[in-house]
């Protein structure tokens, strides 16, 4: 029961609650909003869904969904060769952000593997992907801790990023352990590269400056920490110091090829001679996880991919606090963070109709949740071999296929005035003018040979002023501007025809600021 704790406090006021006696149904503005943040897009089956039963049953039922899968995919393709075709996979990503109900594991999940990031830029087969992607499907809602091993031991991460077969120096051949996951696990995945207050504001020296939290030293033991790790062993195979790549199952140890000296690592902890691969394993991860950084560096990330990019450091402090202990002792409790993003009062602020927004808050919608969120609204059906993904890929983001370990734009991108806005970095005039063309063949002509929308909800409205009202309930929180309102019925009024009536205001609305930015 301590994963809705945070839950339990906030339901009087956010979601389907007692008041003097009689049970109050959210607005229609809250409960869009808070899907824009919890899942891929509100449709008009969501939003009524979550009104009926309010915030804390939502996040129960999906907390305890796990319906989402990738297929697997052949190792080798009918040619006989290595099989890199990722196309199956990309075009079951996006049927499974339309159509399955597991929406929260789904956005956690992703928001997840933009930090740990696996790419086919560099690790080619394409059967890599599904195993990696389920173990963000099945922890997303478990412990960081968990997660933080389970990613570690994949054999996908562990070819990406070199720890497989990584093994002790060799002085003798003048080797020593490869340092790049051990540098990553730190700066990318855990405590980032400077030590952070809770509120996740830099810790600064007496010059002003910011204070590393970890030094080439700390690198260096800590990649020998992780050294003696190697493939699964594949059907058929004989099981050798370091196994050739394959990836199903997990990385297994071998302690021939382990580093067993003593070790100082991040926080001052030390290792004692002797230890096995798996308990150095360990002993890092548990440091890791306790460093004070940890909480509200992978916290902010969380933020910003769910909620806002640019959260108050009040917020940071308030969902890292949960992270660190969620109430009964527990560390990164995923439930609980996830729960303390999505009820904190500066994601829940602006759901009072009549409220006005804050300017700086909320983030643009990056390519995936565009796609997903104009397919989910325009009631899509997806048919056997549809390329929508093309779609995200034409605007910078190809799914699995992030171009650099830092994810598909930079964690640390800001606007000219310095505000951060991570997912502006791949936003250009050539994205800008697509993002309309992808609306231009949804509205008018067709996105691929098989996906198909429908617009009947929209051209059964009453008049136009009810339908423009409409495309504001699924597409703006029913929070339309009046001068996009009024452009909206002013495009519709000018053509015949309830079908070409939707088409324009929808048109309108779906290239306009207000849907591009979600507030």
């Amino acid at each position: 029961m301590r994963h809705f704790l945070a839950i339990l406090v906030t339901v009087a006021t956010f979601g389907l609650h007692l008041l003097s006696g009689q049970t109050v149904m959210m607005t229609d503005r809250a409960a869009a909003r808070f899907l824009d943040q919890a899942t891929w897009g509100p449709t008009a089956d969501s939003l009524a869904q979550l009104q009926q039963v309010g915030i804390s049953a939502w996040l129960a039922a999906q907390f305890a969904l796990n319906t989402s899968d990738l297929p697997d995919q052949p190792i080798l393709n009918a040619q006989g060769k290595n099989n890199g075709d990722m196309t199956p996979i990309e075009e079951a990503f996006f049927e499974n952000t339309v159509t399955v109900q597991d929406q929260l594991r789904q956005r956690v999940a992703f928001a997840l593997s933009q930090q740990w990031v696996v790419s086919s830029a560099t690790l080619r087969p394409a059967y890599a992907f599904p195993p990696y992607w389920r173990l963000f499907r099945d922890n997303a809602f478990g412990n960081y801790r968990d997660i933080m091993k389970a990613l570690t031991l994949s054999p996908a991460m562990g070819n990406y990023l070199n720890m497989a077969n990584n093994n002790k120096a060799n002085p003798n051949k003048n080797t020593a352990p490869n340092e790049n996951y051990a540098r990553e696990l730190m700066q990318l995945f855990t405590v980032g590269l400077n030590q952070l207050r809770p509120d996740g504001s830099p810790v600064l020296d007496s010059n002003n400056n910011p204070v590393p939290t970890y030094t080439q030293a700390i690198v260096s033991a800590t990649a020998r920490a992780l050294t003696g790790w190697t493939y699964p062993v594949a059907p058929d195979a004989n099981p050798k110091n370091n196994n050739p790549a394959y990836y199903f199952g997990q990385m297994y140890s071998v302690e021939a090829e382990h580093d067993q000296a003593a070790k100082t690592i991040i926080g001052g902890v030390n290792i004692p001679s002797g230890t096995t691969a798996e308990q150095d394993l360990d002993t890092v991860l548990d440091a890791l996880l306790k460093y004070p950084s940890t909480a509200p560096f992978v916290s902010k990330q969380l933020i910003q991919h769910l909620v806002t990019s640019n959260p108050s450091p009040a917020y940071v402090q308030r969902v890292a606090s949960i992270f660190a202990n969620d109430g009964s002792g527990i560390a990164g409790d995923m439930q609980a963070v996830v729960t303390a993003i999505l009820t904190d009062p500066e994601a829940r602020a602006a759901d009072d109709n009549g409220s006005i927004p804050n300017p700086k808050f909320g983030h643009m919608r990056e390519p995936v949740l565009f796609v997903s969120n104009l397919l989910r609204g325009l009631n899509a059906t997806l048919g056997p071999g549809s390329t929508v993904y093309n779609d995200s890929n034409s605007l910078g983001q190809t799914v699995f296929d992030p171009p650099t370990v830092f994810s598909y734009f930079s964690p640390l991108y800001t606007l000219e005035s310095g505000e951060p806005a991570p997912e502006f970095d791949i936003y250009t005039a050539q994205t800008a003018i697509q993002r309309a063309n992808i609306v231009n063949a949804a509205l008018y002509g067709s996105l691929d040979k098989t996906t198909k929308i429908d617009l009947t909800p929209f051209e059964q409205a009453s008049d136009v002023d009810s339908m423009v009202d409409y495309v504001s309930y699924v597409f703006l929180h029913h929070n339309m501007s009046t001068p996009l309102r009024q452009a909206a019925i002013k495009a519709a009024t000018a053509v015949q025809g309830a079908k070409a009536q939707a088409q324009a205001a929808l048109y309108i609305v779906l290239t306009s600021s207000e849907y591009q930015i979600v507030q």
